[in-house]
């Protein structure tokens, strides 16, 4: 029930998430809402001290002619707010019980295995604070990239065919893949950890109900502004990535017989995820860090909505009419780089599913 006068409810906090979008955040529920700059400013009216009545005069400059649309408006915007909740006398919504480790999504139940994190990173995270944060960044991005050049060269140059890489190899390989999803998931909690906005959870996805897939809960990053750090926290999880990289390929030059096998594996289990993290069609760690450097939201969309007009010859909307020269090219080059990708992606899955067919079937002794 919305009340008279209306009044959000003292405990919201209105802050500016990614593209600068105003969002209220309920510390009741741990939701975050999305809100128009129109909204926001409506907002500030809602103390309580007027009626509804009053807001349509206020926002119409009593102008009558504008009165019956913003009557409508504000109407809408109430019942919105309403709905969520976020009014004095309104009806909070159902959310899970205080300690629920299970939420389901129409496509990808989780499961949160720990929401300790936080208090568990939180002295290595005061350590790195003292670290200057471009110097910090700078090792972690130039191990990174040492990383993945020297494990790739060793699988690619010194490893022996695929099809030898036999028997309990691809179970151990398997097994030692999933500590390192945990701790590239880590990474992202320690940066978020180090930016004042720690993650609410660790657990596990099953996407489609099915494919398990190690998560943090990030949603507090909208909390942090700065470009800098989310693209930082978009790709801590890549850049653990290369400095575990670098340490399978020396464990695989390094050894024989069954530890060989088993670094061989895993520096291609390594290849394959760094190329799922880049995706570009996916809301993957190489497109958040695309969203946050640019500050745009739904760039793919974007993207594939310009080229599709562009080929068709059709009239722009006026969405992408209205984008610079620079953003045009910029989309154009990010749609052309999406559809190569896709390409690559089809034609590396093709010639490798019959060597990843062939290891399945000897880790089980067929």
């Amino acid at each position: 029930m919305i009340s008279s006068p209306p009044k959000l409810r003292d405990e919201l906090e209105v802050i500016r998430g990614m593209d600068d979008i105003p969002l209220i955040f309920d510390p009741v529920t741990g939701n975050y809402h999305r809100i128009t700059r129109a909204g926001e400013m409506v907002l500030t009216y809602l103390d309580g001290t007027r009626t509804r009545d009053d807001l349509v005069v206020f926002l119409s400059r009593a102008d009558q002619e504008r009165a019956g649309a913003v009557s409508r408006q504000i109407d809408t915007f109430l019942a919105a707010l309403d709905r969520s909740g976020l009014l004095e006398g309104s009806e909070l919504p159902d959310k899970p019980q205080d300690g629920s480790r299970v939420r389901t999504s129409m496509l990808m139940p989780r499961i949160i295995l720990t929401r300790s994190l936080p208090r568990l990173l939180e002295p290595v995270a005061a350590v790195l604070r003292a670290v200057p944060a471009t110097l910090l960044v700078l090792i972690a991005a130039l191990g990174a990239l040492a990383g993945y050049t020297f494990g790739f060269h060793t699988l690619f140059t010194a490893m022996p065919p695929p099809q030898d890489l036999a028997g309990p190899a691809f179970l151990i390989a398997t097994g030692v893949m999933l500590l390192y999803v945990l701790m590239h998931e880590t990474a992202h909690a320690l940066v978020a950890q180090i930016l004042g906005t720690p993650v609410r959870g660790l657990g596990v996805a099953l996407l489609f109900y099915f494919m398990p897939v190690a998560y943090v809960d990030r949603t507090d990053a909208y909390r942090f502004r700065g470009r800098g750090g989310r693209v930082a926290l978009a790709m801590a999880g890549i850049l653990s990535d290369g400095w575990f990289c670098a340490l399978s390929g020396a464990v695989a030059l390094n050894s024989a017989g069954l530890l060989r096998d088993t670094a061989a594996l895993l520096l291609g289990m390594q290849l394959l995820m760094l190329i799922v993290n880049l995706n570009p069609l996916m809301p993957s760690d190489g497109y958040t860090a695309i969203e946050a450097a640019t500050g745009l939201t739904n760039a793919r969309g974007r993207a594939f909505a310009l080229l599709r007009h562009t080929v068709r010859r059709q009239e722009l909307p006026a969405h992408l009419a209205n984008l610079s020269k620079v953003a045009r090219r910029g989309h154009m080059a990010y749609g052309l780089f999406s559809m190569a990708y896709v390409c690559f992606l089809a034609y590396a899955m093709f010639h490798a599913l019959p060597v990843t067919v062939d290891l399945a079937l000897s880790a089980v002794g067929r």
